[in-house]
């Protein structure tokens, strides 16, 4: 234990290098994080568009009201995450200004919002999908087209409700970890204002 000790005081007594962005930097990082925040969007909403023709096909070619109003569900979800994409979490264009601390100011509270985006993102990215997603996998599972009674279409439809459930996981997972790089990144922010 007394290396360790030692150790503990070595760590402490070694000199802390003060934290500081010149204007420029603020402004190269505020643009880069600004570009990755369109592609983000593009892609959304390149997906959103996607499921909204492949379930508006199958609403079309499937004959089972269930599956139809389904799929139609999953729609109207990818229309309401787009639309809460754009509004919740879409690029801010204003820029921050010309001095330090406006762009500390303008950076951070680009950042916080965004940040407020992927912590919530169980409630308005995944939670408007859950209907649709319900009753198209029960309206495939249990058809009466598939000829299958029920205790045998229930571990298909079972399957079906953990792989969702592990696309979930993996998606929150991956917010909450971006969460925690933004926290890192407003607490260097933080650290810049103050010195």
């Amino acid at each position: 234990m007394p290396d360790l000790d030692r150790l503990q005081k070595l760590w402490a007594t070694q000199p802390v290098e003060p934290f500081s962005l010149s204007p420029e930097e603020l402004r190269q990082r505020a643009r880069k994080f600004q570009a990755s925040l369109r592609i983000r969007n593009i892609t959304e909403y390149l997906a959103a568009l996607l499921v909204v023709g492949v379930f508006g096909w199958m609403a079309f070619l499937i004959p089972q009201p269930v599956v139809k109003l389904g799929a139609g569900l999953i729609i109207l979800g990818a229309l309401y995450v787009s639309w809460k994409m754009h509004t919740y979490s879409g690029v801010n264009m204003a820029h921050g200004g010309d001095t330090a601390d406006s762009l500390i100011g303008y950076h951070r509270g680009e950042l916080v919002r965004q940040r407020e985006a992927l912590a919530n993102v169980w409630r308005w990215y995944l939670l408007p999908f859950l209907p649709g997603a319900l009753l198209f996998v029960s309206g495939v599972s249990f058809a009466p087209d598939t000829g299958l009674p029920f205790l045998l279409a229930l571990p298909g439809f079972l399957f079906s409700l953990v792989i969702m459930g592990g696309i979930a996981f993996g998606i929150i997972w991956l917010n909450n970890r971006a969460v925690r790089q933004i926290d890192a990144e407003i607490a260097e922010l933080d650290k810049a204002a103050e010195g």
